[in-house]
């Protein structure tokens, strides 16, 4: 069996190019969100302009393995990552919003065929064995590389076109790493999903975890930027803010999840509902003076936040055949998409109506009426056994791809020799 080491030394090209367009991705959000901000656009059209990132990533991840079967891995990786790149040098030539909505659909729709690409890569060069050790480090680079980005944004003026020059270059240097790898390029994509009633049937608890997940993070990274202007404007303040947030989610993830392996893991939702809505209130509550304070309170928010996806689809495959979880985990994803395009415009709504705090408020109502669902749910259904849980793992919200690396799942992609 090959040493993780060797599984690293394989899989880095993957991995480097993942973090450029990764960190691309997380400066092009924010730096947008802040540009209309300091252009003078209404937050409830910020809202709207963001949300049409996740539009064009649901729809991405409908179609863009059909064209990526066609062409194949390399030129439409290559392909997407040009159109991103030329879409980051256009958006400051017409600061416009009905112009940069869509944008923001081909730039999530570009995103969603990266993200499958390079999480196909993944899945052919991780052996079984090493599936879960792969998946963490693949959620440590998701996690490392767009919190870093965030401080790109302290780099020069965003009302310049400066970072959006900054942005294409990151996407087209994601193009190198996967460009010159000798590693061939994986024979299939996995593209079978459940339909919505047919999930509802198996979870809706899994359901409805999965859209509140997408619908309160969404809603941060598309307006979170336009609320941490409000107490400093500064741009290595807002890169703070953001960063602090996604570091909370990162470190979260193993002390929850260890949790919900040993209890009933709906209680265990119901528990981090109610911390995400309390720690979302205190948000609303922290002295503007005391940015410590605030920061820690984010962290928590976050960390509780980032665990509501995996936690949702963990709940959901407690009641799903080990073959059925890819294709359960991708009609989950859409609904996280769903969920949020639809917090970015229900967000910025809630911050017009009552101020900058609603759109905290707006995350501590969802979380409470996930919680009482939760609570009525444990009611209709009686708890799986400890010992037939499923494990907890740690997923980012991407791809039906990354789902493949999950080691609950059958190993059913090809896997490559590896280097002895």
């Amino acid at each position: 069996m090959s040493s993780l080491r060797g599984v690293l030394l394989l899989i880095a090209p993957v991995l480097l190019s993942a973090s450029f367009f990764i960190g691309a991705n997380g400066l092009f959000g924010t730096l947008l969100s802040v540009r209309l901000d300091l252009d003078g656009v209404r937050v409830d059209a910020i809202g709207l302009v963001m949300a049409c990132y996740s539009v064009g990533w649901v729809i991405g991840a409908l179609i863009c393995p059909r064209i990526i079967r066609q062409v194949g891995h390399i030129r439409a990786f290559a392909a997407f990552a040009a159109i991103v790149a030329a879409m980051a040098l256009a958006h400051p030539l017409l600061v416009d919003p009905v112009l940069w909505a869509v944008l923001r659909v081909l730039c999530g729709l570009c995103m969603a065929a990266m993200f499958t690409i390079t999480e196909s890569w993944l899945n052919a060069m991780a052996p079984s064995p090493m599936r879960g050790q792969v998946m963490s480090v693949y959620m440590i680079v998701t996690f490392g590389a767009f919190g870093a980005a965030q401080f790109l944004l302290t780099v020069t003026d965003p009302s310049g076109y400066e970072l959006f020059s900054l942005v294409a270059m990151l996407a087209a240097l994601s193009l190198v790493p996967l460009a010159l790898s000798r590693v061939r390029t994986p024979s299939e994509l996995v593209d079978e999903r459940f339909m919505l009633g047919r999930l509802i049937g198996i979870s809706p608890l899994g359901v409805a975890g999965c859209t509140v997940a997408g619908l309160i993070n969404g809603a941060f990274f598309a307006i979170g930027p336009v609320y941490a202007r409000t107490f400093d404007p500064s741009a290595t303040w807002v890169a703070t803010f953001l960063m602090i947030n996604v570091l909370g989610g990162l470190l979260l993830q193993i002390p929850i999840g260890r949790l919900s392996d040993r209890f009933d893991r709906r209680q265990v939702i119901f528990f981090v509902c109610l911390a995400l809505a309390l720690f979302s209130y205190l948000v609303t509550l922290a002295p503007a003076d005391m940015r410590l304070l605030l920061l820690g309170i984010l962290a928590v928010q976050g960390g509780v936040a980032y665990t509501l996806y995996p936690l949702s689809l963990a709940h959901a495959n407690d009641h799903l055949d080990p073959q059925e979880l890819v294709p359960a985990s991708g009609g989950l994803l859409l609904c996280f998409g769903t969920g949020a395009a639809l917090g970015s415009v229900t967000g910025s709504l809630a911050m017009s109506l009552a101020g900058p705090q609603g759109l905290f408020y707006q995350f501590a109502l969802v979380s409470l009426a996930l919680a009482l669902f939760t609570a009525w749910r444990m009611t209709r259904r009686p708890p799986v056994p400890n010992e037939e849980q499923a494990s907890f793992v740690a997923v980012p919200q991407t791809t039906m791809q990354a789902e493949v690396l999950d080691p609950r799942a059958e190993d059913e992609q090809m896997s490559l020799d590896l280097p002895p």
